[in-house]
């Protein structure tokens, strides 16, 4: 079974006229989950999970947490650099995306079934004391910890497919080998990071695995990675759960990616996801919206990709 989560404050995130990470991105992501016939089983308005303050403060360091609270608060509009511009309520919506997240994760621990998650900003680029590419809390690294410490919890996977690499959750996990880090993405791109050689550092050496693609790659290129790399990966890994970084701006009519990837192919990527995770996982899959900033591209992508969730 799959369920969808998703939280009203993600729309009061401002980040200005015209930039390409806005609140119309939750509407469309919407689009693609009615499309697929699944907007009945959207959880909107989730109570807020127990474990959230402990667990960002686990990820990133308190004085970040702090500095963050405290220049929304103070009405400043840009924080740590360009990349990331912020409101009044961006703090809160970051933390409710953690929050979310955490309880989508809860959900299926106990219930058995898939999750997507549709929250605002995105994580994967925040590292623990610095904000980079329209990110803040690194939400899928607060799933993962939050996992390894339940009961019966010792391995997980992340799977990154944004066009972008995921600086931030790689840095976070590299030096451990009961978080696995896989990302397929355009290289060299921003924000830099995920050449073939990134493996991991001292004991999280070789649990780290990055696919540098050039610019232009299309589906034949992705698929082909994610049958001969991922699952091969996974089927040796074995992980109790697989987290999914979620980016769909590798669609072909994504204005920042510059790649050709069609929603097909994100529909049938998750289907192998699934059909891995069933092997090894319980079936346990966590999918997390990252990018994807073509409002049709990602509403139809979404489409497949919740399909094949389910």
């Amino acid at each position: 079974m799959l369920s969808i989560y998703t939280h009203p404050i993600f729309y009061k995130h401002d980040t200005g006229i015209g930039h390409p990470e806005s609140s119309a991105r939750i509407d469309a992501a919407m689009e693609g989950v009615d499309r697929a016939g699944f907007a009945a089983r959207t959880l909107r308005d989730a109570a807020p999970h127990a474990d959230t303050e402990r667990i960002i403060a686990k990820v990133h360091s308190a004085d970040y947490e702090r500095e963050l609270d405290q220049a929304c608060r103070m009405g400043l509009r840009l924080f740590h650099s360009l990349d990331n511009p912020i409101s009044s309520q961006t703090f809160a919506a970051a933390r409710a995306a953690v929050a979310t997240a955490l309880t989508a994760a809860d959900d299926m621990l106990r219930q058995s079934q898939r999750a997507f998650v549709i929250a605002r900003p995105p994580g994967h680029h925040a590292e623990r004391i610095q904000a980079m590419g329209f990110c803040f809390f690194n939400t899928i690294a607060c799933v993962a910890e939050w996992l390894r410490e339940q009961n019966g919890i010792e391995r997980v996977f992340i799977f990154d497919f944004d066009v972008h690499h995921g600086n931030g959750t790689q840095h976070l996990f590299e030096e451990r080998e009961d978080v696995f880090y896989a990302s397929i993405h355009r290289y060299p791109f921003y924000p830099g990071t995920g050449a073939a050689n990134e493996l991991g550092t001292g004991g999280g050496r070789g649990f780290t695995k990055n696919i540098p693609m050039p610019g232009g790659t299309g589906d034949a290129d992705y698929l082909r990675a994610v049958e001969d790399d991922i699952v091969r990966i996974i089927d040796d890994y074995r992980p109790d759960a697989i987290l999914l970084s979620s980016g769909f701006d590798a669609h072909r009519r994504d204005p920042l990616g510059g790649m050709r990837v069609t929603e097909r192919a994100y529909g049938e990527i998750t289907r192998r996801i699934v059909e891995v995770a069933n092997r090894h996982a319980h079936g346990r899959v966590l999918s997390l919206l990252e990018g994807g900033y073509d409002m049709e591209g990602l509403a139809a992508s979404v489409d497949e990709h919740v399909r094949a969730l389910s």
